[in-house]
């Protein structure tokens, strides 16, 4: 029996706030414990939901500052990547919505224009505030008294390139702009790189930014001659911090720099908030935080509380990729298919650590192969890599441009690079997949993490672009596995061509029971397809995991007498297309299945293939998501379920095929 949830902590101050307003009622004494309490809301609730932690018990006091100094309804705010918005959320009059947090019609774990007027953007990727802001700043500039725009970055998101971007454009924009600059040394882990040891080195400064206030205070008690003493001291203590920090960058950029600061004492940050809000052009506020402050174990693991699964949770259902067996079904009246309780199959691997896995053995045999990420080791599994091959990893930081070109190079010297990054992240090196990859035809291997629909991190999120952004390539192989054993075939294929090769795989497990043992399989090569279900008038062709849903449906639909067929696709580019013209002349129904939008994927290359059929007798049906920003739920499954792509969706799309016929 499961232990009982802890009982909610007693917040009396936070049970007065419902919005900005309540906060500024309250006097600045209050500010410190109205911290302290919103700090244990977000320990005691997230910890129960899930969702993100660390990043958001750094920025409590900074929140609360923003807040008491700028209205929001009328100036611009600007959450950077959107997972530290909590304490926002807080305070905007949402906490009641805490209770469902990043579950299905539940409060999103980012800003969200829908829920609140406080949310101008829905963002979930890092580096763009300060572009959005400044383009915010343009807008409110022809208005007698602007509203001020504020972007709120994380020094690891400084160092992605669209924010040096908009950093250099702004500073010679004239517009005025807050960058609060949220220093915690970590993004998911550890920030990388020369801008995050230059901010080590300003952290160095602090001493004398603290011996600076201290004096500051006791001269502004000297009457007479204090201010002139202090306006002095002022130009002392500059000069002292550009000998400790030479070269100060910000103010090259023409910003004025201000810092750093302690994000956690809120009266202070509040004093020069206020300062700061009336000087012209681009002020940056540098703000030293502690990623996780008041978790105990922040300290020591600050990447362990970055993010935390809810621990009120119901374990789910047993999917179909893990229940790739025969199903018990009943039909309800409306004649669809309902799942009855199949006992629970173990599951494999998340397929995330069988990569990992998989890479480290191709890496022990061939030197050549190096890892490269774009800020995300732990959660593309290279942490084990880089713990093991330390020479041969690369963390660039959130660069994801930059990543892939230096891939590019690493290919062009002769090494096998292996690019690991988010499907809906690797959207933001377009270009450089392009130009610097697949138009010189070199070998560099994508590995798209999150191929498909992630559950509770919603549309930002959703790797479901992918194939039809690289499909649409020339000299791109493009493969996806339905378990453990072709990822890894599909690993070391990729490792061995000739050509930029992609696999992606989901947010989810690998299937614990393989259809067809690793040694009976068909050869392994690009555009070859497998059968795993022989069939009669209908086909189902699958890619990637969702094979097993095709599978768990195949089942269903053969308990109602329907033979249906199934086919690994295995790759989507180049598609197998001797197979596939067999069975368009001898089959009635093809219908193709893969977790990613409708146009341009997996079912697009398919109906393009048949086109070009000249004794094609077969219709081709495409199931896929639809044409819309499918939001946030609190599993993968059931966000499959919501499109019809789960077993009993692609079993009623093709019972609805056969009693078409009938009819």
């Amino acid at each position: 029996m499961a232990d009982p949830a802890p009982a909610a902590p007693q917040l009396p101050l936070l049970d007065k706030i419902h919005g900005p307003a309540d906060l500024k009622a309250l006097g600045a004494a209050e500010l410190p414990e109205l911290c302290r309490q919103m700090r244990e809301f977000l320990l005691h609730s997230v910890q129960q939901t899930g969702g993100h932690l660390g990043s958001n018990l750094g920025v409590v006091e900074l929140t609360v500052a923003l807040h008491r100094v700028f209205d929001f309804k009328r100036d611009r705010v600007v959450w950077d990547v959107g997972h530290q918005c909590y304490p926002h959320k807080i305070l905007t009059g949402r906490r009641d919505g805490f209770a469902r947090l990043r579950m299905t019609e539940g409060l999103c774990g980012f800003p969200h224009p829908r829920e609140s007027e406080y949310d101008l953007f829905h963002t979930g990727h890092a580096g763009t505030s300060i572009a959005l802001a400044l383009g915010l700043a343009y807008g409110g500039a022809h208005e007698p008294d602007p509203p001020r725009a504020v972007a709120v970055i994380g020094d690891a998101s400084l160092g992605a390139g669209v924010a040096f971007e908009a950093l250099n454009n702004a500073g010679a924009s004239g517009q005025r702009l807050l960058v609060v600059l949220n220093d915690n040394e970590w993004s998911i882990s550890r920030s990388v790189g020369a801008l995050a040891r230059y901010l080590t080195r300003i952290r160095s400064a602090r001493v004398l930014q603290r011996a600076g206030q201290e004096i500051h205070g006791l001269l502004q008690s000297i009457p007479l001659v204090g201010d002139k003493l202090d306006r002095r001291l002022d130009e002392v203590r500059e000069v002292l911090r550009h000998a400790v920090v030479q070269g100060h960058v910000f103010e090259e950029l023409g910003v004025t720099y201000v810092g750093p600061l302690d994000g956690h004492d809120v009266g202070y940050l509040i004093e020069n908030l206020e300062r700061v809000k009336r000087l012209e052009g681009v002020v940056l506020m540098h703000c030293l935080t502690e990623k996780g402050k008041g978790h105990p174990k922040a300290p020591s693991h600050p990447e362990r509380v970055h993010g935390v699964k809810g621990a009120a949770k119901a374990t789910p259902a047993p999917t179909a990729a893990a229940v790739p067996h025969k199903l018990e079904s009943a039909r309800t009246e409306a004649g669809k298919l309902e799942r009855v309780a199949a006992p629970a199959v173990p599951s494999g691997p998340a397929y995330t650590n069988a990569f990992a896995q998989a890479l480290i053995k191709l890496a022990e045999r061939d030197l050549r192969v190096h890892a490269l990420t774009a800020g995300m080791p732990s959660g593309t599994g290279l942490d084990a890599y880089a713990e093991r091959f330390p020479t041969r990893f690369h963390d660039t930081g959130i660069t994801e441009q930059h990543a892939v070109a230096m891939a590019a190079g690493m290919a062009k010297a002769g090494l096998r690079p292996v690019v690991a990054i988010y499907s809906t992240f690797l959207q933001r090196a377009y270009d450089q997949v392009f130009q610097e990859v697949a138009l010189q035809d070199l070998p560099v291997l994508f590995a798209l993490d999150r191929g498909g629909l992630v559950g509770q991190d919603g549309p930002t999120h959703n790797g479901v672009f992918d194939i039809a952004y690289l499909r649409t390539l020339p000299n791109f192989v493009l493969a996806a596995p339905r378990d453990q054993t072709d990822l890894e075939r599909m690993l070391a294929l990729g490792l061995a061509s000739k050509g930029p090769f992609a696999v992606r795989w989901p947010r989810d497990n690998c299937p614990g029971r393989e259809r067809i043992p690793a040694l009976e399989r068909r050869v392994l090569e690009p555009g070859t397809a497998e059968v795993v279900l022989e069939g009669g008038e209908i086909v189902i062709w699958a890619y990637g995991a969702l094979v097993n849903q095709a599978l768990a449906a195949a089942e269903l639909l053969r308990e109602r007498g329907v033979d249906v067929g199934v086919v690994d696709a295995r790759f989507a580019k180049p598609l197998d297309e001797e197979l596939l013209g067999r069975q368009l002349s001898s089959a009635r129904w093809i219908v193709t299945v893969e977790e990613h939008q409708r146009a341009g994927g997996f079912g697009s290359a398919v109906l393009e293939a048949a086109s070009r059929s000249l004794n094609a007798r077969a219709r081709v049906k495409v199931l896929a998501i639809p044409d819309r920003y499918l939001e946030h739920m609190s599993t993968r499954e059931e966000q499959l379920a919501s499109v019809e792509l789960d077993a009993d969706g692609i079993a009623s799309a093709v019972g609805a095929l056969v009693r078409a016929r009938v009819t």
